[in-house]
């Protein structure tokens, strides 16, 4: 069965998202969203068990794929083939999201903290209730493991004999597409603040909070 877009539409009126890239702001701008206007937070990566205890191998392969099988392999695998699986794995949290999202009441407002493709948010949200946080190539690059659930992948990573070389294959992974992606939020249509050294947490919740029309 399919819903169609129209009707998710329609019953996602309540929902705001905040989405982009790595290191954009995202998960702060949440937090203070939901502390200062009582929205409802939903934070995509504090989730990622249920999708996984929900997915099957065919309506979800991304998701289903057994790293642990061999951790080595996954991190070592070519950066083309890491990065496909990695949109593949969004597409799919994509969806365990919006039906998630569709089981809140509708009369309380909820902020979403995550990564949802930019075709799918065109499909099921408006201009006004989607804004888009970035981060340039650099910034992402020195801070991307900053975050302590990320720091623990990092480590982990070079734990391995030759984690040097897999951390190297890593960031190439993640960082392959950052040029197409870039250019696709600036050309979306959808309001967004790429980060700069500048900018301050007050600043930047304000120009949120006046799109969001808070």
């Amino acid at each position: 069965m399919k819903i169609a877009n129209n009707i998710i539409k329609e019953h996602l009126k309540n929902v705001y998202f905040l989405c982009g890239g790595a290191y954009g702001g995202k998960t702060t701008m949440a937090g203070l969203l939901e502390e200062k206007h009582g929205f409802i937070r939903y934070r995509q990566g504090d989730h990622y068990d249920e999708y996984v205890s929900v997915a099957s191998e065919k309506e979800q392969p991304a998701i289903s794929l057994d790293r642990s099988a061999d951790w080595h392999g996954y991190f070592a695998q070519p950066t083309r083939q890491y990065a496909d699986w990695m949109q593949a794995e969004l597409r799919e949290e994509a969806e365990f999201t919006i039906a998630d999202l569709l089981s809140f009441p509708k009369d309380q407002k909820i902020i979403v903290d995550g990564i949802i493709p930019l075709d799918i948010l065109k499909e099921i949200s408006d201009y006004e209730h989607v804004f888009l946080l970035f981060a340039p190539d650099e910034m992402k690059l020195q801070h991307y493991f900053d975050r302590a659930d990320k720091d623990e992948v990092y480590q982990f990573i070079l734990s391995f004999p030759d984690g040097k070389e897999l951390l190297d294959n890593v960031i190439e992974a993640l960082n392959l597409d950052n040029e197409q992606e870039r250019r696709n939020m600036l050309e979306s249509g959808f309001k967004f603040l790429e980060r700069t050294d500048h900018d301050t947490v007050e600043g930047t919740l304000k120009i949120i909070e006046k799109h969001f029309g808070l």
